[in-house]
């Protein structure tokens, strides 16, 4: 603008010049009258030596100084949005820190639990006449203290099973050239977002064919997938109910009910409990906590058009990949390679059951279109579990809520959280979700108030809800008008402003009637989204009409040839559009596309 100013200013200038110098101009008039008047003024200039303003230079002015006060404003715009950013980032801080404080006041010292256990041990001693210490480590390591009530029988329990099942007699330690005093080792430490408790003995170790021998003698598997059990599998079954490596119960073990306290315990707070013997030298058991029961960071997703989020405590790692990439096995499941171990992907859907599905909101979730599919590996009690999801939408810190009240827990579901929309999100219970796959719990158990075998199924009657029409223009101006026009009239309304995002809605569940579509767009014009419609299963059956100011009859033929129902020109009358609208919905087509000639 300034260089367009400047260049009119000497054009102007030069054209006054050789008028000047050229007394038969075309305008002989107006150079006397200048002449005269400088005369008149005593002064004699050359038109070169004076601007000569016009009102294109009075307009071209204002415009230059409306955009120097608009950089002006930009200028003093960004210094504001720096200092906001530094408060904001200070806030944050300070909120973190004030997280932290909280965080601290629930915890308390790990000791607690440990100074009860010593007594236990003694008298354990006592009674089967033997020797052992205790060793603790780590008793100031702060543990939340919802999650330290719950520890006290887990751990008074592996404490109770080394004594009784580990740790030998003196007679038999020294015939093993140990010492005569057995010992019991307790550590405690933070290890990342988790709290970390392993219990050691240095006793007789854990025989995993003695527990191959009492799963054959209790029926629990048959003898020949028995011999396919590895050492993992052996471990496991101690937890189970009624479960126990002595032929003979007493008052101190053999009942069958300690280890599987263990784990039941363990999972109320989402903990885990790992296995690691050495026959003839010991056995560690490895106790695994979330740092605090309340307030925890989750991966949040999106599944089958709702939000669920994974406690990132229990999540291995997320990752998009190819689908092409993918195995098949012979269930034809899709199988992910995590190190060494194949994994079988399961669709989320299929290990929840979703009660309550979403037909209309702003929140939607579905296919992608770029080849790739979302996987999260979950993790637990050495189990891994690959669950396929529509979109990881990234981590957050949220705030765990217990689900109270008469209503059973679903199966699957720890909590649920408050988003900061007030929307609720469900939170996995990650354990359960492993021993629903395995086969272990089934997704329906608890979730029903009560018996269901005698309650006869009455189909639901279909609720009429107004019709949605999806409209797609680059002019926010036709978009409001055209909304206008259908909301009176009854219809629930979507705006896209472009075909990427007309696309990008339908594609991901946008539940609409009838799509009203311009045909000169940016990033995708409207015969590119009608192709890709007529391309797409689900989306061809969706009737689709084109709104343009372009008349021609090449372009109604094209729109026809790609799918279009119905073609209609700007300005539009609306009675023809909403009498259109109503066809093209019931399945009328208004746009034919016509025989070659």
């Amino acid at each position: 603008m300034q260089d367009l100013y400047e260049r009119s200013l000497l054009e102007s200038s030069l054209l006054a010049s050789r008028q000047k110098n050229n007394p038969t101009s075309h305008h002989p008039a107006s150079i006397h009258n200048t002449h005269n008047s400088n005369n008149a003024a005593g002064e004699d200039y050359d038109p070169l030596e004076m601007d000569r303003f016009t009102g294109f230079h009075l307009l071209s002015q204002e415009m230059i100084e409306l955009i120097v006060r608009v950089k002006e404003s930009a200028s003093d715009i960004e210094f504001l949005v720096q200092g906001t950013d530094q408060v904001a980032r200070m806030l944050r801080q300070i909120t973190d820190k004030l997280q932290e404080g909280l965080n601290r006041s629930r915890m308390m010292p790990f000791k607690q639990t440990a100074d009860r256990l010593p007594r236990a041990v003694r008298d354990i001693c006592v009674k089967l006449h033997k020797d052992a210490e205790l060793k603790v480590e780590g008793q100031d390591t702060l543990v939340d203290k919802m999650i330290l009530e719950q520890l006290y029988d887990p751990m008074t329990h592996l404490v109770n099973n080394a004594m009784t099942h580990g740790i030998e007699t003196p007679e038999v330690r020294v015939k093993a050239g140990k010492n005569p005093k057995g010992k019991i080792q307790i550590k405690a430490f933070h290890q990342g977002n988790q709290t970390v408790i392993s219990v050691s003995d240095d006793g007789a170790g854990i025989d995993p064919e003695r527990i191959r021998q009492k799963v054959i003698e209790k029926g629990l598997v048959s003898p020949s997938d028995a011999q396919k059990l590895s050492k993992i599998d052996l471990y496991d079954f101690l937890f189970h109910a009624g479960f126990s490596t002595k032929d003979q119960a007493d008052e101190l073990a053999g009942r069958g009910v300690g280890m599987d306290v263990v784990r039941t315990k363990l999972n109320e707070i989402r903990g885990t409990v790992g296995t690691d013997s050495t026959l003839g030298k010991g056995t560690t058991f490895t106790i695994r906590l979330p740092l605090t029961l309340s307030i925890g960071k989750a991966l949040k997703c999106l599944s089958d058009h709702s939000t669920i989020a994974f406690p990132i405590d229990g999540v291995e790692q997320p990752i998009d990949v190819p689908i092409d990439s993918l195995e098949v096995n012979e269930n034809g499941r899709n199988v992910y390679q995590l190190h060494d171990e194949k994994l079988e992907v399961y669709p989320l859907y299929e290990l929840l059951t979703f009660n309550r599905h979403i037909t209309r909101g702003n929140l939607y979730g579905g296919q992608r279109e770029d080849g790739m599919i979302s996987i999260v590996i979950l993790r637990g009690a050495g189990n891994y579990l690959a669950v396929q999801v529509d979109q990881v939408m990234g981590e957050l810190e949220i705030v765990t809520k217990q689900l109270e009240g008469p209503a059973p827990k679903p199966m699957g579901i720890a909590g649920a959280t408050v988003l900061g929309d007030g929307k609720i999100m469900p939170i996995v219970d990650v354990l359960e979700l492993i021993d629903i796959s395995l086969g272990r719990l089934s997704k329906d158990k608890g979730g029903m108030l009560w018996d269901q075998s005698n309650i006869t199924v009455v189909e639901p009657t279909p609720v009429k809800t107004e019709p949605l029409v999806l409209i797609v223009d680059d002019s926010i101006t036709v978009r409001e008008l055209l909304s206008m026009t259908f909301t009176k009239s009854g219809y629930r309304v979507e705006q896209a402003r472009d075909g990427q995002e007309a696309w990008d809605k339908m594609r991901s569940g946008l539940p609409c009637d009838i799509v009203f579509c311009d045909i000169e767009m940016p990033k995708m014009d409207g015969l590119e989204l009608l192709d890709r419609m007529h391309k797409d299963e689900v989306l061809s059956k969706l009737p689709i009409a084109m709104l343009t100011s372009r008349g021609a009859d090449r372009h109604r033929q094209i729109a026809a040839e790609r799918g279009a129902r119905g073609y209609f020109t700007k300005p539009y009358l609306e009675d023809v559009l909403l009498d259109a609208a109503q066809r093209m919905i019931k399945g009328e087509v208004l746009l034919h596309v016509n025989a070659p000639a």
